[in-house]
Order: C-alpha cells, then sequence, then structure tokens
C-alpha cells in the first residue's frame, strides 16, 4: 500500500528544503495525479512547509558558503529550481553589496591560481574563469 500523497510530501521536505517546482517534480514521479499534487502543494504552503522565498534565501546563503561564485551563478542556480525572477532579484540583492562580490572574485582568481598556476598571470583565462563562475562584468 503506497503512502498518502501529503506523507510523501513530507518525507521528501524532511531531507532538505524544496522549490515549488521541484516538489511538484516529485511528486509527480510518484504517479500523483496534477489534481492531487496541486492539493498537496496549497496544504504545504498553508501548512508553511513550502516557501520559494524561504527556499531561495537558504539556498543562496549555502552556494556562498560552499562556492566562490558571482550573482549569475546564483541567479541561475534558483531560476533552475523554478524561482520567480522578482524572488531571485530581491534575495540576490540582499545576500551580498558589490564589494563583498568584488572581495569574491579575488578569492575565487587567487583560488584558480593555485590551480593553474602556470596561467596564474594571463588575465583572459582569470576573465573567462570569473566570466563563467557568474561574476558581472562589472566585477571583473
Amino acid at each position: 500500500m503506497s503512502k498518502p500523497p501529503r506523507e510523501i510530501a513530507i518525507d521528501i521536505l524532511s531531507r532538505r528544503d524544496h522549490s515549488v517546482r521541484e516538489m511538484r517534480m516529485k511528486l509527480k514521479r510518484n504517479n500523483i495525479s496534477s489534481e492531487i499534487i496541486d492539493e498537496t502543494i496549497l496544504w504545504l504552503i498553508e501548512k508553511r512547509l513550502l516557501n520559494d522565498r524561504n527556499f531561495a534565501q537558504k539556498k543562496a546563503e549555502s552556494i556562498m558558503r560552499l562556492k566562490f561564485c558571482g550573482p549569475t551563478y546564483i541567479k541561475n542556480k534558483l531560476r533552475e529550481a523554478g524561482i520567480a525572477s522578482d524572488i531571485i532579484d530581491e534575495v540576490v540583492g540582499n545576500i551580498a553589496d558589490d564589494a563583498e562580490w568584488h572581495d569574491r572574485a579575488k578569492k575565487a582568481v587567487m583560488q584558480w591560481q593555485k590551480v593553474h598556476p602556470k596561467h596564474k598571470d594571463d588575465k583572459t583565462r582569470q576573465q573567462r574563469f570569473l566570466a563563467s563562475r557568474g561574476f558581472d562584468f562589472s566585477t571583473i
């Protein structure tokens, strides 16, 4: 006998926070009808167990802790999770100021130079690396 959808959703959330989109996809994989998924998601939102803004904040902070990356990288990761643009802009706008982004870019380059000592003075490679890590051209 399979579990009720609400119980499945609680099990999913017991491991980590999810966005509404992620939850919808995971419930769909459990062969739950779209109507039941909608009801379950509404119930989770009402119970404050599912919240895209909180998810986005925690995800952005987690990325910031684990990797020297820029705002574009974080925005892309949040977009992949199905977060709305207005929430993304708010979260990324509040997570760091320009000085902190510049500091993170410097640290990322220093880390890159340790791994690539042969190219440590190659500014073009450094700029490409920073762009790939989601730093704006104004920061690079």
